[in-house]
């Protein structure tokens, strides 16, 4: 009988998903905390926020970021992979839209004193 719930969910699909191998569940506890305070302050600093949280089934992290571009969006980051580098290059997206925004100021503030 096929799951009307969600296409694609037949018996085939769930069949195969019994026998794949599951890793380790995210776990937040395992990133370092100054990763995410680093992260955190950074896009804080701008007016951004970072939501934190994992998959609906708990196997990956799900990091939402909101006023760092037009858009929010969501990355969704497997245990396997580098949370740490992640956040770490999102604070530097951040620290370069700072020092890009920082120097359009001091040009706009040139030109009017000129």
């Amino acid at each position: 009988m096929k799951n009307v719930n969600s296409p694609g969910n037949g018996d085939v699909s769930n069949y195969r998903r019994k026998y794949i191998k599951q890793s380790a569940p995210a776990n937040w506890e395992d990133i370092s905390a100054d990763a995410i305070r680093h992260a955190v302050a950074q896009v804080g600093s701008i007016g951004g926020a970072l939501r934190l949280g994992y998959t609906r089934d708990g196997g990956a992290f799900a990091i939402g970021v909101y006023g760092v571009e037009a858009e929010p969006y969501t990355d969704y980051l497997r245990p396997g992979d580098d949370v740490e580098a992640y956040l770490d290059e999102l604070s530097d997206e951040v620290i370069r839209l700072q020092a890009n925004h920082n120097e359009g100021l001091v040009k706009v503030a040139l030109a009017k004193t000129k």
